[in-house]
């Protein structure tokens, strides 16, 4: 709990971090309650009160959504499924197996969803700014509409693709996890393959369609921080893919 609750406020030394987040990933939400579950994913998905590290490759890059996939789709004691499968529910609830049906805690598995697997997290008061990171886990393909401030954000994602209709008074950063062509690279100095190193390459990022800067965020490559990506002509969504 030590560890969960200081990773999920920014607090743990950036040094520490890597560590810290396998133990609460690994830990999971055994024995926890949906209280303990709302902090896990918090905690996880570097989520609303983690600094910024909390979003980039010191802690996060090994993370590919499925500890967050895995505490939301279990289906053992501590777990929103056994509500279901067991106690007949039809929303989720306080506790596991009591409670109030009208508790905040009940929808810890919202936080896991909206910051977890599609990766949206608020980065500006009043959602001026927002980043979207999805890390899908076993999932193929997500849809997902998030009520804000400015207005709804709509997003639809797969491993390899992402629309998203961005409020007109929001600035969004837009990531794809990373593929399996953005890899390092042996690039041979001089004359001898003695001499080469590991140097990154990066895909082509497109953005409706045109190649943009592009930046590596730990899994993801990302629009860069020089581009503000707004709301889409006449309201479309605006499309990242990669090359």
């Amino acid at each position: 709990m030590s560890s969960l609750f200081t990773l999920a406020f920014g607090m743990v030394p950036e040094a520490n971090q890597a560590s810290n987040w396998k133990t609460v990933a690994d830990w999971g939400i055994e024995g926890i309650g949906d209280y303990g579950a709302f902090w896990f994913m918090n905690a996880v998905a570097g989520g609303y009160y983690a600094d910024s590290t909390g979003h980039g490759e010191t802690v996060y890059a090994f993370d590919d959504g499925s500890a967050i996939y895995t505490a939301l789709t279990k289906c053992d004691e501590d777990s929103w499924c056994s509500g279901l499968r067991d106690d007949n529910l039809t929303m989720t609830r306080e506790s596991w197996h009591s409670g109030t049906y009208s508790h905040e805690w009940g929808t810890g598995a919202i936080a896991g969803v909206v910051w977890g697997i599609m990766g949206i997290h608020q980065t500006a008061p009043a959602w001026a700014n927002f980043t979207m990171k999805p890390k899908l886990g076993g999932l193929k393909h997500a849809t997902i509409t998030v009520p804000t401030l400015t207005g709804y954000i709509t997003a639809t994602a797969t491993p390899t693709r992402l629309e998203v209709n961005v409020p007109c008074n929001s600035a969004a950063k837009l990531c794809l996890p990373r593929s399996t062509a953005d890899t390092a690279q042996r690039i041979a100095k001089g004359a001898g393959l003695a001499n080469s190193e590991e140097k990154p390459v990066h895909t082509e990022l497109l953005l409706d369609g045109a190649t943009v800067e592009s930046v590596v965020d730990g899994g993801h490559l990302c629009t860069h921080e020089s581009l503000a990506v707004g709301c889409g002509a006449s309201g479309a969504a605006r499309v990242l893919s990669a090359r």
